[in-house]
C-alpha cells in the first residue's frame, strides 16, 4: 500500500500580510511549509510528495526548503489560482501506483504520526476520511444584511482541518467532475460529498492548526515550546 501526499501550498497569503508568502515564513529558524514537509518525511507509508507551489516559485521554493529536509521521495509543481486548481494540477502528478492520497494544507506543519495514522486507517476502511474537531463557541447562522437568522448546535457541526485521505480514483474523479462543471469546493471533501460518497470522520488535534494569521505564528511558537 502506498500514500502520495499533495500538499497545497501555492497560496499568496494575504490574510497573513507582510512581503513574504506565509509558506516560507520562518518558525524558529524554519520556513514552515519545510515543517509541513519534515512530518511527510517520517512517513513511511507517504511513497511520493507532490509539493504544489505558486507559479513560478519552483526553484525558489526548493532553494528555500532544501536545507531543512529531505526532497527524495518529492515533486514540485506549480499551482493555479484557487487551491482547488492547485490540488488539481498535483493530483495529475501523483503516481498511479498511489492507492491513497492524503491532501494537507502546506502551512499547517504539525500534523502528528498519530493523527495521520488515524486518518490513514479510517480512509483504507471507507474511502475518504477527514479529521475534525469540537466547536466551542456558539454558532449563528446570520443573514446578507448582518443580522441573526438563527443559531446552530455546537453538536452536530465540526471545524475540519487536513490531512484529508482518499481513495485515489475517488478523489480524482471528484476533482475532474467539478472542473468540468465548475464546482467550488470548501475542502476537498466536498466534492465527494456532491457524488454521493461516504466519508469517515475521526478526532483530529487542536494542536494542528493552520497558520493564517498573525496571530497563529504565536501559537505555533507556543506549540512548539510546548513539545520541547
Amino acid at each position: 500500500m502506498q500514500v502520495a501526499a499533495v500538499i497545497a501550498a501555492s497560496g499568496e497569503g494575504q490574510r497573513m500580510g507582510g512581503e513574504r508568502k506565509k509558506q516560507y515564513l520562518l518558525l524558529d529558524g524554519v520556513p514552515l511549509l519545510a515543517r509541513t514537509l519534515q512530518a511527510f518525511d517520517r512517513q513511511e507509508a507517504v511513497g511520493q510528495v507532490v509539493v504544489v507551489v505558486p507559479p513560478g516559485e519552483i526553484d525558489y521554493a526548493r532553494e528555500v526548503i532544501k536545507p531543512h529536509c529531505s526532497l527524495e521521495k518529492s515533486i514540485f509543481v506549480e499551482g493555479g489560482k484557487r487551491r482547488q486548481d492547485s490540488v488539481y494540477f498535483g493530483l495529475k502528478a501523483v503516481s498511479p501506483e498511489a492507492e491513497i492520497v492524503c491532501i494537507h494544507d502546506g502551512v499547517r506543519p504539525f500534523v502528528s504520526a498519530e493523527l495521520f495514522d488515524r486518518v490513514l486507517q479510517a480512509a483504507l476502511q471507507w474511502g475518504a476520511a477527514i479529521p475534525v474537531i469540537p466547536e466551542t463557541d456558539t454558532l449563528k447562522e446570520i443573514s446578507i444584511n448582518g443580522l441573526v437568522s438563527r443559531t446552530l448546535s455546537r453538536e452536530a457541526v465540526r471545524r475540519v482541518q487536513t490531512p484529508q485521505m482518499f481513495r485515489r480514483e475517488l478523489i480524482v474523479e471528484a476533482y475532474r467532475k467539478a472542473q468540468i462543471l465548475g464546482v467550488e469546493a470548501p475542502d476537498d471533501a466536498y466534492l465527494l460529498e456532491l457524488l454521493g460518497e461516504k466519508i469517515c470522520t475521526v478526532a483530529g488535534s487542536p494542536a494542528n492548526i493552520k497558520i493564517t494569521y498573525p496571530l497563529d505564528l504565536l501559537f505555533a511558537e507556543a506549540i512548539l515550546k510546548g513539545g520541547s
